[in-house]
C-alpha cells in the first residue's frame, strides 16, 4: 500500500510538474533572462548629484509614467512632472481619508482605463506613482528607498 502511495504522488507531481509548470527548485530562469537582457540594454544613471536626474531614471529603470512624492498636506517634494500640483493634492487627499476610515491600510492602488495610480506612505512623504501596471508593495517600498537614500546622502 506504501509503496502504491509513493508512486502516485509521484506520478501527480510529475503530471503537476508538466501541466502547470512548477519547478520550485530554483528562480524563474526565463524571466531572470528577460530581465537581465533589459537592463544590460539600458544604462540608468542613479550616480547623480541632481535630484531631478535621479528621479528621471528611477522612472525609467521602474518603467513608470510617473513619479510624484509630496508631505502629506500635498505639497510637493519632488515631481517628474512640473505639473503634478493637483495629483499630489488629490493623491495626498485621498490616503488620508482613506487611512482615516481604513486605518490599517497601506497602499491605494486605482485603475483607470489607462494607468494605475498607486498612493503609497514611505518616511513621512506620500508616494505618488502613475504606470501601466500595477505594482507590489514591495516594489513600491524598493522605489521609494532608493530615493530617500539619495535625498539622505545629499542632505535634502
Amino acid at each position: 500500500m506504501n509503496m502504491v502511495m509513493r508512486r502516485v504522488r509521484s506520478m501527480v507531481r510529475g503530471i503537476t510538474r508538466r501541466v502547470l509548470d512548477v519547478d520550485d527548485k530554483g528562480p524563474p530562469q526565463d524571466q531572470m533572462h528577460l530581465l537581465n537582457t533589459f537592463l544590460s540594454r539600458h544604462k540608468f544613471e542613479l550616480n547623480t548629484a541632481s535630484v531631478q536626474d535621479l528621479i528621471q531614471s528611477m522612472k525609467k529603470k521602474h518603467l513608470v509614467d510617473s513619479i510624484c512624492i509630496c508631505s502629506p498636506t500635498g505639497s510637493i517634494v519632488i515631481s517628474t512632472d512640473e505639473n503634478d500640483f493637483s495629483e499630489a493634492i488629490i493623491g495626498s487627499a485621498m490616503f488620508n481619508y482613506i487611512k482615516t476610515e481604513l486605518p490599517e491600510s497601506e497602499t491605494i492602488l486605482i485603475k483607470d482605463k489607462e494607468n494605475w495610480f498607486m498612493v503609497f506612505p514611505y518616511n513621512g512623504k506620500i508616494y505618488i506613482v502613475r504606470a501601466a501596471s500595477d505594482m507590489t508593495r514591495v516594489e513600491l517600498a524598493a522605489l521609494a528607498k532608493e530615493i530617500e537614500s539619495f535625498l539622505k546622502a545629499h542632505g535634502e
